[in-house]
């Protein structure tokens, strides 16, 4: 059997983990399988425990270009366990699967994986096994639900910011992270954003509904009994998810959630998945739920190799534009490349016309074809604003010192027009008209402007 997707070789050792033992095994896993692993600690909980990671790659401690990072994310709940326990499972599936089994290999070696058991494992310290449905040990140690906790587009969140949350927020804006899932208990469905309505309950949709919708039921539809759509019928009788699935606000409203602050805030499309009605369920009966779940995980984490991928370059040296701008038309939610140029852009099957973008650059615009099946590679070099005259003695310039990120993101979008280029000529704020007096706003835009232009023999001080 070795060499089958899924085939594990190995007896897991699944039972419930105290912390002080998911300490002992990840670092045990660390140790036996240096090679392809990394165990590092991105915070610090209220109570001073480590908020832990273990990172599962070909090449531990390395971003390797046009690779993308995933992460799970288990137990922001304290006393919602299923989702540790599986990813301490996972954890060794891969480990003890890598170099026998095509799947786990194939999966470590193009895939940088971050693996989070615990975020908040003070909770989890006060927790009882056996709790189906109480909310000891739900919050932190300051007594705050960390999934209420994160900056909010409706609502403002005036509980003060926890560490957790925080360590979480810096680790994230740290790594390029594509996809990622925060691990549950309660119910059985994968919630996709938007998780808020402005406290409304309806449907809340985001811009990359399709896409969010495409990677909630590559989860559900491994797992039989969240894919029926009746999870919990003995506590929820007349609840019914289509096909596992639900936009977070349409089943209930959560002001400060974490996953729509991952998907308004950074490149990371995350969604929140349910494991379990039980919260704490009986070490017994965890074989079960890994049975249930493990095709689920895999399967999820295959789909950070959808849509598009590939790098943005600059024409005149061939690295790569940290910090440019992805842009896809009539799906309003731009992604940023990360520092070595490299981008991933989720998105369902379909033709797109996809531009990309940076400060002090012409925008490169391409049609692309996505199929289902492994990312299309899709790379734009793009040119110097300064390698492209208007005429003899004036240069087109765009000021990157000033305006929003929303106004640039207009810009991008006007450049990108037929007659994009010839309008911004025509209404361009930088004056190089010499023959006549400037004031202070005029004069440091002109000042700026000529150094865009000319960055090779000028340089402004403040």
């Amino acid at each position: 059997l070795a060499g089958l997707p899924g085939t594990s070789l190995h007896k897991l050792q699944i039972i419930q983990n105290s912390a002080a033992r998911v300490l002992s095994r990840t670092r045990k896993y660390s140790t036996e399988y240096r090679e392809i692993t990394r165990l590092y600690s991105v915070g610090k909980s209220v109570e001073k425990r480590e908020l832990y990671v273990m990172e599962i790659s070909d090449k531990p401690g390395i971003h390797e270009l046009g690779e993308p990072e995933f992460k799970y994310i288990g137990n922001m709940h304290g006393n919602e366990v299923l989702g540790r326990e599986l990813l301490l499972n996972l954890i060794e599936y891969l480990c003890k699967n890598y170099g026998t089994d095509l799947e786990a290999t194939t999966l470590v070696n193009n895939t940088r994986i971050h693996i989070m058991p615990s975020m908040n494992p003070d909770g989890y310290e006060i927790s009882t096994e056996g709790d189906k449905s109480s909310v000891i040990g739900r919050n932190n140690s300051n007594n705050f639900d960390l999934n209420r906790n994160f900056p909010d587009q409706f609502v403002n969140i005036t509980d003060p910011r926890q560490p957790e949350t925080i360590a979480v927020m810096n680790w994230m804006n740290e790594n390029p992270f594509v996809l990622s899932a925060n691990l549950h208990g309660g119910s059985l469905v994968v919630n996709y954003p938007y998780d808020d309505a402005e406290g409304i309950t309806l449907y809340s949709k985001c811009p990359d509904d399709a896409i969010f919708r495409q990677l909630a039921i590559s989860f559900s539809k491994e797992n039989k009994q969240m894919y029926g759509g009746h999870p919990c019928t003995d506590m929820y009788p007349n609840e019914y998810f289509s096909q596992g699935i639900t936009n977070g606000a349409q089943w209930y409203t959560v002001p400060g959630g974490m996953q729509d602050w991952s998907y308004l805030h950074t490149n990371c499309f995350e969604v929140t998945i349910e494991l379990g009605c039980f919260k704490f369920p009986l070490a017994e009966d965890l074989p079960k739920y890994w049975k249930q779940n493990k095709r689920s995980l895999l399967q999820f984490m295959k789909q950070v190799h959808k849509g598009v991928k590939g790098f943005v370059l600059d024409g005149s040296n061939r690295k790569g534009i940290f910090n440019a701008t992805i842009t896809v038309a009539d799906v309003n939610h731009p992604i940023k490349s990360a520092k070595d140029g490299d981008y991933w852009r989720l998105l369902v099957p379909g033709v797109y016309k996809i531009t990309a973008s940076a400060r002090g650059y012409l925008p490169m615009t391409k049609n692309v074809t996505v199929k289902d099946r492994q990312a299309v590679e899709v790379n734009f070099t793009l040119s110097r604003v300064t390698d492209y005259k208007i005429n003899s003695h004036v240069e087109v310039s765009i000021n990157s010192s000033a305006g929003s990120e929303e106004e640039f993101n207009k810009l991008v979008k006007n450049l990108s027009s037929k007659e994009g280029l010839n309008n911004l000529i025509l209404s361009s704020p930088i004056n190089l008209n010499l023959y006549r007096y400037h004031d202070y706003k005029d004069l440091s835009e002109v000042l700026r402007g000529l150094h865009n232009n000319y960055p090779g023999i000028t340089k402004l001080r403040r």
